[in-house]
């Protein structure tokens, strides 16, 4: 069973570790914001682009260039978001049947393992950056340099790091005692209860646009 969990907003309290999260939050709610401007600036800027071709027979030049170095934006940019609010898509065959100080630790490790995958990535992309960087990269039609959009790589990445080492002292916190107030993780919920709740509300609206 796949079960989904809640996007909570940051909790209000958790002493220093609430502190962080919520600090944490703004950034990553500043990145996402960013995510979906450019993804609405994507797409006027290809509608632009397939009505200039087919109604004037001027397309805008360079558009494949363009849509290369937005891209990364949109890709990362709400990565760390995602994470806080549990919108990752989880399988959770094992996780699912786990509960109390069990269920924590089996989530601890899995964020932990993410967090050492996401810390190398980000390094790595990092040094791609550099490399972009020095030798000038750019794009090969109307030669856009490559290098400000490696740069949102890590700069995303890093900060998806930040979430997810957020993430395990949150889950280590939980484990060592578990009747604690959850903070700076996602609630789960079970996907069936969940389902449920939104055919429900999604009954209720048309129940209201009927009438």
């Amino acid at each position: 069973m796949m079960t989904t969990n809640s996007p909570s907003a940051p909790d209000s309290g958790g002493g220093l570790l609430g502190r962080i999260d919520r600090a944490v939050a703004v950034m990553e709610n500043v990145f996402n914001a960013l995510a979906a401007l450019f993804i609405l600036i994507m797409m006027l800027f290809m509608v632009a682009e397939v009505l200039g071709r087919k109604l004037f027979n001027s397309p805008i030049p360079g558009a494949i260039d363009w849509v290369e170095v937005w891209m990364a934006t949109f890709a990362f940019l709400g990565a760390a978001y995602c994470q806080r609010k549990g919108a990752h898509v989880r399988m959770e065959l094992v996780i699912d049947r786990l509960k109390g100080r069990l269920l924590y630790w089996a989530e601890c490790f899995a964020v932990f393992v993410g967090f050492v995958y996401v810390s190398i990535i980000a390094v790595q992309s990092f040094h791609h950056f550099q490399r972009a960087w020095e030798r000038g990269d750019s794009t090969i039609d109307i030669r856009l340099e490559l290098w400000p959009s490696k740069l949102i790589v890590p700069v995303a990445l890093t900060l998806l790091a930040l979430r997810l080492a957020l993430q395990v002292w949150a889950y280590v916190r939980l484990a060592m005692d578990p009747e604690r107030r959850p903070v700076a993780v996602p609630e789960r919920h079970d996907a069936v209860a969940e389902a449920r709740e939104e055919i429900e509300h999604a009954m209720g609206h048309d129940a209201h646009d009927a009438r």
